[in-house]
């Protein structure tokens, strides 16, 4: 089965507008055809996509596994026109990452690089993905969560995000001056399940025999966030996704005591050749100084041996 991507870009506005009639006028088209189309989208995957209300439409759950899933896609696509009809006098930097840490990395990629007038495109992939490009050439830089990785590449962490727990100020938990986890099961909790901490809160969230109905280990954090925001559920999530929301009050930090503390470490990876380009030193001057803090995890680390390698996993 090939899905359409025309159908998953009505799918997105759709899902967007959270109605037929305002995705359809979106995209200039009549209701009619959007509601044709999404019906036939729903045949093809054999999943409901979206429940009526008085208000318009949402997403069912697979909805919204499935929305993620159609951004890359369409991201993807137009991403190949810009290659193809681009300009093939100007220099192109391709960089790599999670989409979970994109709307906190891309922005500081794309100032550190402003002077240097290259095109900036990004793709989405998990770190191994990420370090595998990095060796074949096919990115120019890479951003990852760090681990084993090749003797060609050079990998430096410059980020460390903690994990937060946060909610709707609407939400009955809000109010609350201090919270336990146990608290939490009575709630929906979607999460992100990164880190060596997020072991550890998924038990302490089971032992209060909370339904799996209600527990959702969801990526990237972004959805985490989105969530959280219309307030059906609580998120668990990266601090970094959503420091705009506390500091507007979009979302409020929950008080929750025996949260285990853990966070996310992003480093800046590149090939080692390429070390003295001066993509590579713009990034590093504006991403690993300010971070560096005499600290040793924010050093250099040269790529491991295959010995290394095999040692730590």
């Amino acid at each position: 089965m090939a899905l359409s991507l025309e159908d998953l870009r009505v799918f997105l506005s759709v899902a967007g507008a959270g109605s037929f009639g305002r995705g359809a006028a979106r995209l200039h088209l009549s209701q009619p055809t959007v509601s044709e189309r999404m019906a036939r989208l729903e045949r093809d995957l054999g999943r409901r996509l979206f429940l009526r209300t008085q208000r318009g439409v949402r997403l069912t759950p697979a909805g919204e596994r499935l929305l993620p899933y159609a951004e890359r896609c369409l991201a993807l696509a137009d991403e190949a026109v810009s290659a193809v009809r681009g300009e093939h006098n100007r220099p192109r930097l391709q960089v790599a990452m999670h989409s979970t840490f994109a709307p906190t990395v891309m922005p500081q990629v794309v100032d550190a690089l402003a002077a240097q007038e290259v095109e900036v495109s990004s793709t989405d992939a998990h770190s191994d993905d990420v370090l595998r490009l990095l060796h074949d050439g096919l990115v120019d830089i890479g951003f990852v969560v760090p681990g084993p990785y090749p003797s060609t590449i050079t990998v430096e962490p410059f980020l460390t995000d903690p994990m937060t727990c946060v909610a709707h100020p609407d939400h009955h938990l809000a109010d609350r001056s201090s919270l336990h986890v146990a608290d939490l099961a009575a709630c929906a909790v979607a999460c992100t399940v990164w880190g060596d901490g997020a072991e550890r809160f998924l038990q302490l969230l089971r032992t209060t025999s909370i339904p799996s109905s209600r527990l959702h280990a969801v990526s990237p954090a972004e959805t985490v966030a989105s969530l959280a925001r219309r307030g059906s559920h609580i998120g668990v999530l990266t601090r970094s996704t959503v420091m705009n929301d506390l500091a507007t009050g979009t979302l409020i930090e929950l008080p929750v005591a025996d949260l285990p503390r853990w966070e996310i470490t992003l480093a800046l990876a590149y090939r080692t050749t390429d070390a003295n380009t001066a993509h590579v030193q713009a990034l590093r001057t504006a991403l690993l100084m300010q971070h560096a803090a005499g600290s040793a995890s924010s050093r250099p680390h040269r790529g491991q041996t295959a010995h290394d390698k095999r040692r730590t996993g």
